[in-house]
């Protein structure tokens, strides 16, 4: 499987991906994001975490992969409720060989 990009929720027993193949990179950022949004894909992802559909879909640890073509690299944005020990699970969930994590304050939860 080649490396996936996309949105992800883990709750801790059970990871959630929406993956999609890398395209071109945003010429901003340098980045292959997807264009799929946390809101619009919770619906699916609450009715696979056994989540209430009104729960708010900030309320699971979630973060996004996106691809960096200059350096070859994968990287798993995640919040503060992510724990270290399922970034591997996350990495293997999207296929990725090379990859990096970095907390990201936009999936941080208080």
């Amino acid at each position: 499987m080649k490396p996936q990009i996309g949105l992800w929720w883990d709750d801790g027993k059970n990871i959630v991906a929406f993956l999609v193949s890398p395209g071109k990179a945003d010429l901003e950022t340098g980045l292959c994001d997807s264009d799929d949004s946390h809101s619009d894909c919770w619906p699916e992802a609450a009715m696979q975490l056994d989540a209430e559909p009104n729960d708010e879909y900030f309320s699971v640890p979630r973060g996004r992969v996106k691809y960096d073509p200059a350096r070859k690299i994968s990287i798993i944005f995640h919040g503060n409720h992510t724990a270290e020990s399922r970034l591997p699970l996350i990495a293997a969930k999207f296929g990725l060989k090379e990859w990096e994590a970095r907390r990201d304050g936009h999936y941080i939860i208080r």
